[in-house]
């Protein structure tokens, strides 16, 4: 984490205890008021939308519709409880760029209320991120994201899904959010690798947003590559 990033977010921490201590609540999105032990106004949090009916391989509610995701892949299935968009994209945006790794919790216990998820993988597999940018964001979002919910599942049914940093991400390229489809497909060429032995595992892995579902399928194929059995994928949202 670079000295600027990290005098960001601790002013940030130490505003929110300031306005916590000595403030009335105020909702992290929009500062009106709001009670505790909430983080968000009622307004900001019916802003939240689930995302309802998607479909069953790449979350989308649009292909759910045209149902043009039929065809065998490696990915067998993808699924996201939130639709990217307005509140959500900008909790994911503060979460994600402005230090606000605490907003996790939130997000994860939102999306596993539309998309729930049952112990029948044998590893969480976080979708990694370049060293460089690791460490000027400071953490890596998808595995703060897998701990949170492997946490999650263990609550609900008592079976501990372990998270394993499986896969590696190689080279500097440009963040996916900058980028078009094609764009996308081209800076994962060649991108992940592991030198874990999967055979016969089922594994899902975790990260924040789909959009393309490009770098999702590659990290199946790598894992796939390795092994695998079953992939599968988990996002919070889904983007239109």
């Amino acid at each position: 984490m670079t000295i600027n990033t990290l005098m960001t977010s601790s002013l940030r921490r130490l505003g929110a205890v300031l306005r916590q201590d000595f403030l009335p609540p105020h909702c992290l999105l929009c500062n009106n008021p709001c009670g505790l032990p909430q983080l968000l106004c009622d307004s900001c949090n019916d802003g939240i939308r689930p995302n309802l009916w998607p479909c069953a391989v790449c979350a989308s509610a649009q292909c759910a519709l045209t149902r043009h995701c039929g065809k065998p892949r490696t990915l067998r299935r993808v699924r996201a409880g939130l639709v990217y968009g307005g509140v959500v994209r900008e909790l994911i945006h503060r979460w994600k760029f402005g230090g606000a790794a605490d907003l996790t919790g939130l997000l994860a216990q939102r999306a596993l209320e539309t998309a729930p998820l049952r112990p029948r993988f044998d590893a969480l597999v976080p979708v990694p991120m370049h060293w460089r940018r690791r460490w000027y964001r400071g953490y890596n979002q998808s595995d703060l994201l897998a701990r949170v919910v492997s946490q999650v599942v263990y609550q609900q049914s008592g079976v501990r899904v372990p998270v394993r940093n499986l896969v590696r991400a190689h080279g500097g390229n440009r963040p996916q959010h900058r980028m078009n489809r094609l764009e996308r497909r081209h800076n994962v060429r060649n991108r992940y690798s592991t030198k874990a032995d999967l055979a016969g595992r089922s594994l899902l892995i975790v990260d924040d947003v789909i959009t393309t579902g490009t770098t999702l399928g590659a990290v199946a194929s790598c894992l796939a590559e390795a092994g695998a059995r079953r992939v599968e994928a988990w996002c919070l949202a889904r983007a239109p």
